[in-house]
């Protein structure tokens, strides 16, 4: 495989049975599906989960894939799905199941890791209070490392759009980390 393969390159070789195209498609993508899935879920309960059925869809539905829009927007489009339809399942199921932490590296000891835990808890519970646009698109940016025009692109909005999702999503953001830090 080149380095300079295109996604419609890597498409058309795993429609042929390539395993190592599809797997490059896959992690060429990966961020996106996972900002996507996580921005959706607010948190990261599931988000693996979710990430497993988005990447069977891909594989069973590649032959589908017509190539009028980018692979990226095609790809987003299923992870949103399907994080939509894990979130409309979970509502569904009446029983109760208690968070689970998840572990911590031991940096520098168990306070180090008790302070990240909490710093991360606190980022994802501000983050599920966010407007789902502004948290999608700060998911993009900052988990999925990509560009504005990519967000632009990926969530099919205006660039002007996206630079409004992230700006307001950080107002947000500090506004409810502010709250928290105000009754603490």
């Amino acid at each position: 495989m080149t380095v300079g393969e295109t996604d419609n390159d890597l498409v058309a070789k795993s429609l042929q049975g390539n395993q190592k195209a599809f797997r490059q498609l896959i992690e060429r993508h990966h961020a996106t599906a996972y900002a996507v899935v996580r921005g959706v879920l607010g948190d990261r309960d599931g988000v693996e989960d979710v990430l497993q059925q988005v990447y069977i869809k891909i594989f069973k539905g590649l032959g589908g894939f017509r190539g009028d829009a980018q692979l990226s927007t095609w790809i987003y489009r299923i992870a949103r799905n399907q994080a939509l339809d894990f979130v409309q399942k979970k509502r569904l199921d009446t029983t109760p199941i208690d968070d689970v932490a998840l572990a911590v590296p031991d940096a520098d000891g168990p306070a180090a890791a008790l302070e990240s835990r909490d710093m991360s808890a606190c980022l994802d519970q501000a983050m599920s209070k966010l407007d789902e646009n502004h948290r999608m698109a700060l998911e993009l940016r900052y988990m999925g490392q990509r560009s504005y025009e990519e967000i632009s692109v990926i969530m099919g909005v205006p660039l002007g759009t996206v630079k409004t999702y992230i700006y307001r999503g950080k107002a947000e953001l500090k506004k409810v980390v502010s709250r928290r830090k105000d009754l603490l």
